[in-house]
């Protein structure tokens, strides 16, 4: 992966939710190659820091390549988060901040199949991106299964109303509100994703989500190779200084561990 770290330039804040905000960001000319991305990739950014000195994050590009949009992340508030509190507090229109360039592997061989995606919180992140990218250049069907804390904490609310008013023969969404039916659990994530079984299933989110998707898909039979994991994990205690271009990367940032990519938040 390009260790390297690049200036670039936040060209707009979307306020998503009240503790999630999109940052949307300007690609010079000159790095449009090597800022070209799949869907379900993710960018690691360096926070600065006085006393600590900076640390990295990973942030799921919420944009998809396949339609008009700027490259964009989007990031939630974590508690005592570090990072994501100086990105919702500090980072402004204009603001630069120092970016490498897209990795992951957490994004489909083709875009012409039929899709059920899981996520929870932050966890829709890459999905948007995916099921964006499948309904502007593929051809299949698409399926969301979405979980919340409850209505006001639904990110992209308005644009998965408009995705399904606008694909209504080819996109359906179904959303698990907590302050409804509690935390989602394996049984009630299986009787939503049961009609869904014979498509490849994407999931995303909090590792208790993503445990619960998986034990859902086991009982409905998907078989591992058409099951895609990316959990999200809190960082551990702020690391030391960024490696030098070229060295290995810390423990902080993503890795493939059993053949899933984990993404610190």
């Amino acid at each position: 992966m390009n260790q390297r770290f690049h200036a670039l330039r936040v060209a707009d804040v979307i306020i998503e939710t009240e503790d999630a905000r999109s940052l949307v960001f300007d690609i010079p000319g000159e790095l449009a190659e090597e800022f070209h991305y799949r869907p379900g990739q993710f960018l690691t950014l360096r926070i600065p820091g006085a006393e600590q000195g900076p640390v990295t994050r990973c942030y799921s590009l919420s944009s998809s390549p396949h339609t008009a949009e700027p490259l964009t992340v989007t990031v939630k508030r974590t508690p005592a988060g570090r990072a994501s509190d100086w990105l919702l507090g500090s980072v402004r229109v204009g603001s630069v901040v120092h970016v490498q360039p897209p990795a992951g592997r957490f994004t489909p061989a083709s875009l012409d199949g039929d899709f059920l995606f899981l996520a929870a919180g932050s966890g829709i992140t890459p999905v948007m991106s995916i099921l964006k990218s499948a309904l502007a250049a593929g051809s299949g069907r698409v399926a969301l299964i979405y979980a919340n804390r409850d209505e006001r904490s639904v990110i992209f609310g308005k644009r998965l109303d408009g995705l399904a008013a606008d694909h209504p023969d080819r996109f359906t969404v179904r959303h698990w509100l907590e302050s409804r039916r509690g935390l989602p659990a394996a049984a009630g994530l299986r009787a939503l994703a049961a009609p869904f079984r014979d498509r490849d299933a994407y999931v995303c989110g909090p590792e208790p989500f993503v445990a619960g998707a998986v034990d859902a898909l086991a009982a409905l039979e998907v078989p591992s190779e058409r099951t895609h994991l990316e959990r999200f994990r809190p960082p551990g205690p702020a690391p030391g200084p960024d490696p030098r271009p070229g060295a290995d990367p810390p423990a902080r940032a993503p890795r493939s561990v059993n053949g899933l990519q984990l993404v610190l938040p």
